[in-house]
């Protein structure tokens, strides 16, 4: 007599979601699958073994004592399996990357739907940390990181460098006139300008959109550009460098505006 083929991990998971959900509508939710389609996985697990699994008990089902003893024997295989492929599926589409909040909130979020339209593909996760993540050891494949560049065993490439201009808000534009930087307060530039009551030194890449619209006005006819710059870096053995370097041809370009010499 044939030996019955091993049952396959989605009969597995099916079998499982329906034992702890007891409904094949939500089991089939939680694996994104159709009623139907789970419903046939069960029958086909079911006829390949030659038991019934599962039984009706009310309105939910349930596992029959060889359902139970099968679930019992797998332990805790499944969670290991969906542990150890979970990598490899997010590095099918998906890029996990870090960055400073203001470069992501006022640069980088603004043009992103740009690359989902060029890669719908590719996902882009995006985390905001203000310290330097460990790309080597961390869920993280890239970052955009600003400094000088080099960073040992990470491969950088220059966006733009940091090119800072003084700007208030119009109505303190106004009150300050030519007195920028004679006794007015200068503070750091974050994101709720509206809230400043001072001079801030923002980098030219943020201000654009804010000077059109006159909520931001410049203080100063030339910025200060600084040897620092914000850089697109990950790791020289990135399991997923077709997608890296995807994303990094694409901000290289979008950056290149920015980019002064």
């Amino acid at each position: 007599m044939a030996t019955p083929a091993p049952p396959s991990a989605r009969a597995l998971a099916a079998l499982s979601q329906l034992a702890a959900l007891g409904s094949l509508t939500e089991a089939a939710e939680q694996l994104g699958v159709s009623r139907s389609a789970l419903s046939h996985r069960i029958a086909e697990f079911e006829k390949t073994f030659g038991v019934a699994l599962v039984r009706k008990a009310g309105r939910r089902l349930v596992l029959t004592e060889d359902g139970e003893r099968l679930l019992a024997s797998m332990g805790d295989a499944l969670e290991r399996v969906e542990a150890a492929v979970q990598p490899f599926r997010r590095d099918r589409g998906q890029i996990r990357l870090s960055t400073v909040a203001t470069f992501a909130s006022h640069w980088l979020i603004p043009r992103l739907a740009e690359f989902q339209v060029r890669h719908p593909g590719i996902g882009v996760a995006l985390s905001t940390t203000t310290r330097p993540v460990d790309l080597g050891n961390e869920d993280i494949d890239c970052a955009i990181r600003h400094g000088r560049g080099a960073w040992k065993g990470l491969a950088s490439t220059l966006l733009f460098k940091e090119t800072l201009m003084p700007i208030a808000a119009a109505s303190i534009a106004d009150r300050i006139g030519s007195r920028a930087g004679e006794g007015i307060p200068l503070i750091r530039a974050r994101s709720r300008f509206m809230d400043w009551t001072g001079v801030a030194l923002m980098d030219m890449a943020y201000i654009g959109p804010h000077v059109a619209a006159s909520r931001l006005r410049m203080l100063a006819e030339r910025p200060l550009q600084l040897s620092t710059g914000y850089y697109f870096v990950h790791g020289a053995g990135a399991g997923n460098m077709h997608l890296l370097n995807a994303f990094r041809d694409w901000v290289v370009e979008a950056a290149r505006p920015f980019r002064s010499g």
